[in-house]
């Protein structure tokens, strides 16, 4: 774990920690790619201390107190440590929300705090958001979208999100985190899911079908704001978004075989993708919708750059 924001780490935290994004990001202008990084960097080290996996409890102790000091640092609008700076400054020059930075560290503190034991679609949603749709309300700024991309923009948050949770089912059960619904898996406690008999197996194989269904209409959502975003980033974004949705594709080519661990697109696949976006064939389809579609949103449209009922 580093002990402060320095930019020259951004883009080598990019290349070990996002593969997918770091990936995308060599289509991205190269002022906005760096400040991506940057922005990937900071989240990265704020999961880092929320995390609660230091050598020591008196580390614990200390990373729990930094990160706390950060929020409220963002709360105040100014502030000391490393991390806010950067935030700050991304705030002054690219008009970053942190309303959304303490969104996220918010949800990084529960997720350490109380075991992760989704119970029902909301808590779902709220925690997608929590972890990743915040990060979505970041980004957009970021890569010049205007403020109409940020529904889009959380939903592809979303989106990548539930793909993560199918990808991890396994590797979750056996940390003793549960993030598919209760209810869709007939109340499985990670520990059952991480011995599953054959029937329950399957059982888990149709909530994560379930799940990555649900992904395709935040992807299609996310696909009605490409075009809100400039140039070289557009195309950037939209391979990130083929990229890491084809993990699911993935996991379903493999008849959903959670149960064995991790899937991964190799290189040559994301290459394939990169070059069917960048020749007008990428793999996501829009809704084709002119507005957000706000349904999409009714769990989390207390949360900032949500889709409010009533808001266009």
């Amino acid at each position: 774990m580093t002990q402060g924001a320095r930019p020259d780490s951004a883009e080598a935290i990019l290349a070990r920690h996002g593969k997918s994004f770091r990936f995308a990001s060599y289509f991205m202008e190269r002022d906005d790619a760096h400040d991506a990084a940057l922005l990937y960097m900071v989240c990265r080290e704020l999961d880092d201390l929320a995390d609660q996996d230091m050598p020591t409890e008196a580390e614990n102790a200390d990373a729990h107190r930094r990160l706390m000091a950060i929020r409220g640092e963002l709360l105040a609008g100014a502030g000391s440590d490393s991390l806010t700076h950067v935030l700050i400054d991304l705030q002054k020059r690219r008009g970053l929300d942190t309303r959304a930075a303490v969104a996220l560290i918010d949800a990084l503190i529960e997720d350490v705090r109380t075991p992760a034991l989704i119970q029902d679609e909301r808590d779902l949603m709220r925690y997608c958001y929590g972890v990743a749709g915040a990060v979505g309300v970041l980004m957009c700024p970021v890569v010049g979208a205007d403020d109409s991309a940020i529904p889009h923009g959380i939903d592809l948050g979303l989106a990548m999100q539930m793909t993560n949770i199918a990808r991890d089912v396994r590797e979750d059960a056996d940390m003793g985190r549960r993030y598919l619904p209760a209810e869709w898996i007939g109340h499985l406690a990670p520990e059952e899911i991480a011995r599953a008999d054959e029937g329950q197996r399957e059982q888990v194989a149709r909530a994560i079908d379930r799940l990555l269904t649900r992904a395709e209409a935040y992807y299609a959502s996310a696909a009605d704001g490409f075009d809100r975003i400039p140039g070289k980033n557009r195309r950037a974004i939209a391979v990130a978004a083929d990229v890491y949705r084809a993990i699911g594709f993935r996991l379903r080519r493999e008849r959903l075989a959670w149960w064995q661990g991790r899937v991964h697109v190799p290189l040559p696949g994301k290459v394939w993708l990169a070059t069917r976006r960048l020749s007008g064939r990428g793999a996501i389809r829009a809704s084709d919708r002119e507005d957000h579609n706000a349904e999409l949103h009714r769990h989390i449209s207390d949360l900032p750059g949500a889709h409010a009922p009533g808001n266009a």
